[in-house]
């Protein structure tokens, strides 16, 4: 499975990496850090057979420069993605990011913005 993490906190995405590998699972992990990356990423996804092609995506709201919900709603446009299964994953609990993504077809994980041991 190819999965596209967008994600510029680079703890957060090694958290991601980490336990993919723990739990031995067949993933592919591509990773971008930010919204303009993301969108490349689909771009060449749609375009060229020979590019990875995610099958999920791990998504983030506060990407800089093109925010997560920006490349939500050009996945949602595209014939290609706009059924490819996609969790938020954020520290933003506000109910209207909450509504957003339900809007958009995206499921919703808050992540702790402290973590411990």
């Amino acid at each position: 499975m190819n999965l596209l993490l967008a994600e510029d906190n680079l703890p957060d995405a090694l958290l991601v990496r980490e336990a993919v590998r723990q739990e031995n699972l067949p993933v592919q992990i591509h990773m971008v850090s930010d919204g303009p990356q993301a969108l490349e990423f689909f771009s060449r996804a749609e375009q060229d057979p020979e590019a990875p092609c995610p099958q999920l995506l791990l998504l983030d709201l506060n990407l800089p420069m093109v925010d997560g919900f920006e490349v939500l709603r050009h996945l949602r446009a595209s014939p290609k993605f706009k059924a490819l299964p996609v969790l938020i994953v954020t520290s933003s609990d506000a109910p209207a990011d909450r509504s957003q993504a339900a809007e958009l077809g995206a499921k919703y994980f808050r992540k702790s913005p402290v973590y411990s041991d």
